[in-house]
């Protein structure tokens, strides 16, 4: 199938990328199916694209947690992997069907950009259905997540929403990117 993008042009998609948000998006529940999109020229693969399939100027820039959080682990609500149609062997939030994206806000300062931890996009690779998730933070296991988390200073600075200009993680974030598996190919 041929879809507009915002960043892309026209492209063409094969069905099984699509992914079903049966709940959308916050924001923009009214929009259901999403496709994840990788720029094939960036060799270190660290953002990747989530395009909404019937709105060309819905795209969300997201990136795996794991590359600025490495021990990114959160304890989801009960009900969410039943909801994504996890397989009763499945019902874990780190199994290796479910997986994890957080929407990013990339500044023209690029070190003050930012990745939203506390609320991520989960997908079971399986069905290909998908919810975005309020994590539950007095869940201490999800304490240490934050809706701003700067990707340039959480792994080894403080994690926190400091004003420091420190990006002296980049390299290392470049790195770690190029390693972003292509999950739902």
């Amino acid at each position: 199938m041929r879809i507009k993008t915002k960043f892309f042009g026209e492209i063409d998609i094969d069905e099984e990328q699509v992914i079903l948000f049966p709940f959308g998006v916050y924001g923009f529940e009214e929009y259901t199916r999403f496709v994840l999109l990788h720029d094939e020229e960036d060799d270190t693969g660290i953002f990747r694209w989530l395009q909404c399939v019937d709105e060309e100027i819905l795209c969300f820039t997201v990136m795996e947690p794991g590359l600025v959080c490495g021990s990114y682990s959160p304890k989801l609500p009960e009900n969410t992997l039943r909801k994504l149609g996890a397989d009763e062997e499945n019902l874990d939030a780190n199994g290796e069907d479910i997986i994890y994206i957080v929407i990013t806000v990339i500044c023209d300062e690029i070190e003050k950009s930012t990745v939203n931890l506390l609320s991520p996009i989960v997908i079971n690779s399986k069905n290909k259905v998908a919810a975005q998730v309020i994590l539950e933070s007095y869940e201490p296991q999800n304490s240490a997540y934050k809706t701003k988390h700067r990707i340039f200073d959480f792994e080894f600075g403080s994690g926190s929403d400091s004003d420091s200009d420190s990006n002296a993680n980049a390299p290392d974030l470049a790195e770690r990117g190029g390693e972003f598996a292509e999950c739902l190919s």
